[in-house]
């Protein structure tokens, strides 16, 4: 377990993000293994029919993942500031309300799907495509909560390495799983969603045996269940903050899809293949933005305010460095890539609409670095509704693109949303987070 309230920064921060970024990205390796498989050696509607309803699981995703990672906030407060008796009851909560939620998000996605394919308008050539996969990942959903839980109590306590052993493990398995499910026995865009389904329960699984065994703080018995109100109001707080500044981004995310789908399924394939590689590339943003919360909330629990600037300033950087490596391989590299995912059922068309949505969105990725850091922040440092007002700008703009600029502009509105977003929400936390500091600096 790593304590990041002294010593040196940029060194742990970095061994601390490390783990979480590789793990981010062999997560989205084989999400787009599952594309390549599917766009390759199925077909390109098979491909259309994952982007079609892939907003709607992340959505799902984005709710549970927002309610974990504002639980390990709680978590990593408590450890920062030694109080061990409540550092015991905020685990205990995290693993009870995670499983809770995980259930009724799996009920709320089963017994709505034809109802969420048809509010989205998935074209009817490829809506029972769509309606399989996205019920099989619906299904499954708990495994992947289960193991977005257990690491991030891992991460909370310092712990950002054993977690990615696992997800290792899992994403081999997926990809024999693909291989066998899609190219052996010709299952289809079905055999992709078992893959997914199947090796997400192993990682869960190994989590827990692992934490169990050799992570007594992760161990809880039956009287940590008794959970004292402040406790509990920390935890769904944090989490249910947190899960709607993420939830209200998808939302916004799953009406755009609606505007998207609308425009028929080749722009939907060159979009969703554009897309695999724009999100790939995004990932350490999302590494850092996690890192962030960690360090913030420990270091809020220590009360150290000026150690929280000092980290800050430094992951800053090390994501615009990043931003600028993005930005040349999706510009050097956008055909090879997205001709990647579309494979031999690829077609001039499909191919040009991937590239041109990946070489716009790739340079904006300095707005969005600096708005998930600051995000994450402010939720560490327990400013839960500030981060809301950037991803309610982000739900108007997606709503507004939607109903007025899609119809008009088409596919050059679908490629520029999201990079206006970035930059509007970046403005918006930037002098959120300079506000919210100054203050605590003098009341700490």
């Amino acid at each position: 377990m790593k304590d990041m309230t002294e010593g040196r920064i940029v060194r742990p921060l970095l061994l601390f993000a490390l783990p979480i970024l590789l793990g981010i990205c062999f997560q989205r390796l084989y999400n787009l293994f599952d594309s390549i498989l599917v766009g390759g050696f199925i077909d390109l509607s098979a491909l259309a029919a994952v982007g079609a309803c892939g907003s709607v699981f992340t959505l799902f995703l984005s709710i549970s993942h927002g309610f974990t990672n504002g639980f390990s906030i709680v978590i990593g407060q408590h450890y920062g500031a030694k109080d061990m008796v409540g550092l015991k009851k905020a685990i205990a909560g995290t693993y009870l309300y995670s499983i809770i939620i995980s259930v009724l998000l799996s009920l709320f996605g089963l017994l709505y799907i034809d109802q969420i394919l048809e509010l989205i308008k998935v074209p009817p050539e490829i809506s029972d495509q769509a309606k399989s996969y996205l019920g099989i990942l619906t299904a499954g959903i708990i495994f992947t909560v289960c193991y977005n839980m257990f690491s991030a109590v891992l991460r909370a306590l310092g712990d950002s390495l054993v977690p990615l052993i696992f997800l290792i493990v899992s994403v081999f398995l997926n990809i024999v799983l693909d291989v066998i499910f899609i190219l052996v026995l010709h299952w289809g865009i079905k055999g992709a969603a078992l893959a997914t389904v199947i090796s997400q329960a192993v990682s869960a699984a190994l989590c827990f045996i692992f934490s169990m065994i050799t992570r007594p703080e992760t161990r809880v018995r039956f009287s940590d269940f008794i959970i004292p109100n402040e406790i509990t109001i920390e935890l769904l707080s944090q989490g249910g903050a947190m899960s709607l500044m993420f939830a209200v981004v998808d939302i916004g995310s799953v009406i755009l899809s609606a505007g998207i789908n609308s425009l028929g399924p080749d722009l939907i394939a060159g979009w969703t293949s554009g897309r695999k590689y724009l999100e790939l590339l995004m990932l350490p943003g999302g590494a850092f933005a996690s890192s962030a919360a960690t360090f913030v909330s420990q270091n809020y629990g220590a009360k150290n305010i000026s150690r929280i600037k000092r980290g800050l300033k430094y992951l800053i950087l090390i994501s615009w460095i990043w931003a600028t490596l993005a930005t040349i391989i999706g510009w050097t590299f956008a055909y090879p890539l997205v001709n990647s995912i579309t494979g031999k059922n690829g077609v001039p068309e499909v191919i040009e609409y991937g590239v041109r949505y990946l070489r716009v969105g790739v340079p904006f990725y300095y707005s969005l670095f600096v708005l998930v850091i600051l995000r994450s922040s402010l939720q560490g440092i327990n400013r839960k509704v500030l981060p809301l007002v950037a991803s309610g700008i982000e739900l108007v703009v997606k709503i507004c693109a939607t109903l007025f600029l899609i119809p008009v502009l088409g596919f050059t509105a679908v490629c520029y949303a999201e990079p206006v977003i970035w930059v509007l929400g970046m403005l918006w936390v930037a002098p959120a987070f300079y506000i919210s500091i100054k203050k605590l600096e003098k009341t700490m």
